[in-house]
């Protein structure tokens, strides 16, 4: 599964072509127009940058949409509704730990393959309630899945206000990570993280040990962790002082 979503159109284009022509021209144009968001961000896009890279007549964009703001708005919401949503591959037989870690490291992977995306992401959800509104969705269907396997996991009750409360705390830490990494990069945070040289990786399982020690606090952590996480655990242990 690649990580990237202009790869992700690129070979849905390449192996399911839509039949008609002006479909294909549409899936064309959506390709470029995330590739141009992805390099110069939505304020410095224009039509022309989207047709030219499309090798189609300027006019032929607006038959398949409206304006600029149009074609982002359309890319964006299928970035978040049928590309974000997936899922890694769970194995049933993974310890709650390693569930934790792999939906973290796509999470942040996937912020790195799209940073220029995910950044016009928060650029236009201040302009476009309803793209704001996709975006909330889209981190609640993730919250409601990590409270019910919680509670699942541990026995509790089916419904847990108090774990899809967590779940929404921890969720919004994973946001602002990526925001200070990836998408506006922090370059304090930057170099702390160089200090302790720690990637991306290392990153992802370090906030996959709070994650760990609010959902399965009796759970033990592998031995394998990174060195940033590693110290992160250690700091974290009940009674250090």
């Amino acid at each position: 599964m690649t990580l990237s979503f202009i790869k992700h159109l690129e070979q849905q284009l390449r192996d399911s072509p839509p039949k008609q022509k002006g479909l294909r021209t549409r899936q064309r144009l959506k390709i470029m127009t995330a590739k141009v968001l992805e390099q110069k961000g939505y304020h410095r896009l224009r039509a022309s940058d989207i047709t030219s890279r499309a090798k189609v007549a300027e006019g032929s964009f607006y038959v398949y949409f409206t304006d600029k703001t149009d074609a982002t708005l359309t890319v964006l919401r299928e970035l978040l509704v049928d590309f974000c949503r997936l899922e890694p591959k769970i194995d049933p037989s993974w310890s709650p730990f390693e569930a934790i870690r792999a939906s973290n490291r796509r999470w942040v992977a996937v912020c790195r393959a799209n940073a220029g995306l995910m950044r016009c992401v928060l650029q236009l959800s201040d302009e476009d309630s309803d793209l704001a509104v996709l975006a909330q969705e889209d981190n609640r269907l993730w919250f409601d899945r990590v409270a019910r396997s919680s509670t699942k996991r541990r026995g509790r009750p089916r419904s847990s206000t108090a774990a899809l409360c967590a779940a929404y705390m921890l969720g919004g830490m994973m946001d602002e990570l990526v925001r200070k990494l990836i998408i506006y990069p922090d370059p304090h945070f930057c170099k702390l993280l160089a200090r302790m040289k720690a990637d991306d990786d290392a990153v992802a399982d370090a906030a996959s040990v709070i994650w760990l020690r609010v959902f399965y606090p009796e759970e033990k952590l592998p031995a394998d962790l990174p060195r940033a996480a590693k110290a992160l655990a250690e700091w974290m242990q009940p009674g250090r002082r």
